[in-house]
């Protein structure tokens, strides 16, 4: 008799093993009765969620690093816009020097004739009124069209001097 009672009840733990599923399997789990947790241990379900928890954390892994990359190529590109903002800057700055070297001198040469004065006088405001390199709230657009027009002015005082262009 008790010899068929432990077959019956042995039959029965692996029946039960068989019916649980990996999600019913919570490691967590203080309520879960001898027989679940057993049935858990025979039945794989405990292999089920630790093999689920391993492919999610390869999963994140992988999006990790993809973030990374991205945040890598970000850095790059910002660092590489830096340098190219400091070279225009240095340029800038180079050609406002240049610029202020040449009234200088031309009006060194050219006390004497009014005309010439009041043009250097309006390239020498509008470079004074330009802001400082160092300023980065201005566009490329802006600086470019400021080029421009400082070009233009150039021109003029060159031709009005007897140089030509």
């Amino acid at each position: 008799m008790k010899l068929r009672f432990l077959i019956v009840l042995g039959t029965l733990t692996l029946l039960a093993g068989c019916a649980t599923t990996p999600e019913a399997c919570d490691p967590y789990n203080r309520d879960a009765s001898l027989v679940t947790k057993f049935s858990c241990d025979t039945g794989g379900g405990y292999r089920a969620r630790i093999d689920a928890g391993e492919q999610q954390v390869q999963l994140d892994q992988e999006d990790n690093a993809l973030f990374r990359k991205i945040e890598r190529q970000i850095m790059e590109q910002q660092r590489a816009t830096r340098n190219e903002l400091r070279v225009t800057n240095a340029q800038h700055y180079a050609l406002e020097q240049s610029v202020r070297a040449l009234v200088a001198r031309l009006q060194n040469h050219t006390q004497e004739q009014l005309g010439l004065q009041h043009q250097l006088n309006e390239l020498e405001r509008q470079m004074n009124a330009t802001p400082k390199s160092s300023d980065n709230a201005e566009t490329l657009a802006e600086r470019q069209a400021r080029l421009e027009v400082l070009q233009q002015q150039v021109s003029r005082l060159q031709q009005s001097l007897g140089y030509t262009p």
